[in-house]
């Protein structure tokens, strides 16, 4: 186990496939936070006849980020397998102790990096933190919002902009490789079998119950809320929800700051299109302005109730 103090090997996984502008504006970002520029950047471009990875690469060649990794597939992996697969590649074999996982589609803060990486630092001395991420939509006004920079909530929100430890991934990748052997390996990934994950994978994990871990934790069983139900009816079936999925299984909370420190800008994508994105909300993020928040919080407050005393617990995985 890391302790306090320990020097971390820390790698950024920056993900790409065709979406050329949305890389740009997500690496573009990256440059700009001076923490990043510690870490080792490895970037997966996926492949296959949609693929866009010379006019990616080009990108990547324009980068302030020194000796870059780039891992570019000749095929099409699916952006389920090429994230499982770079989370092995970083954990398992390159024994990397943290990452954060970026996919295209984000614009950072300049204080993303640092205040994901100051999080996994508070955080180390509990026991039931599997992810931090620093993207939220808060609705609250911007002058409300000013003074909760520190405060952390609960969330099952779709993974983005993510950190996660490599004692974490040990502890739930078995999870995550059943369900790649299952249900992705020689199939497409647009034809991964959504009611078998659904129903099959899915209820039988939930249907489990949650481990409780021993030791100090942070996050009070009464504000947790499984990701899925038992009868998990249009869930969705992706890697990310099968993370979201096992880390609940063992026992995990996932944090994110209560103000975002980034915007999402994925309106076109495998999943999204203009008219999800609004339905999804991500049309009123309400983000305070974000090249002004260039100091990342050292230590931070998990918040467990709104300002009306509501519980800030969170809904079913989105």
């Amino acid at each position: 186990m890391i302790e306090h103090g320990e020097q971390m090997r820390t790698a950024l996984l920056l993900i790409g496939f065709n979406r050329v502008e949305y890389f740009n504006e997500t690496l573009t970002s990256l440059e700009a936070n001076p923490e990043a520029h510690d870490c080792d950047l490895h970037v997966y471009l996926d492949g296959g006849p949609k693929a866009n990875q010379q006019a990616l690469r080009k990108r990547i060649d324009a980068s302030t980020f020194e000796n870059i990794t780039v891992v570019a597939r000749e095929e099409n992996w699916g952006i389920g397998r090429n994230l499982i697969d770079a989370r092995r590649t970083l954990f398992d074999q390159q024994n990397y102790d943290r990452v954060l996982l970026f996919e295209d589609d984000m614009v950072l803060a300049p204080s993303y990096v640092a205040t994901l990486l100051n999080m996994m630092d508070w955080s180390i001395e509990y026991n039931d933190i599997g992810t931090v991420m620093a993207y939220n939509i808060n609705h609250d006004a911007a002058e409300i919002q000013a003074s909760q920079t520190n405060e952390v909530i609960a969330t099952n929100r779709h993974f983005w902009g993510y950190g996660m430890a490599k004692s974490v991934w040990d502890d739930i990748k078995s999870v995550v490789y059943e369900f790649e052997q299952r249900y992705l390996t020689d199939v497409a990934y647009a034809d991964r079998s959504h009611r078998s994950i659904r129903w099959r994978f899915i209820r039988s994990v939930a249907k489990k119950g949650r481990i409780e871990r021993p030791g100090n934790s942070l996050v009070p069983e009464s504000i947790l809320t499984a990701p899925f139900s038992t009868f998990p009816y249009k869930c969705p079936t992706s890697q990310d929800a099968i993370t979201a999925l096992a880390l609940w299984r063992h026992g995990y909370a996932r944090l994110t700051t209560r103000v975002s420190r980034a915007k999402y800008v994925g309106q076109e994508g495998f999943s999204f299109s203009p008219e999800s994105f609004e339905k999804m909300g991500f049309g009123k993020q309400n983000t305070l302005e974000l090249s002004e928040l260039n100091t990342a919080p050292d230590t931070f407050t998990l918040t467990l109730e709104g300002a009306d005393g509501t519980p800030l617990k969170p809904g079913r995985y989105v």
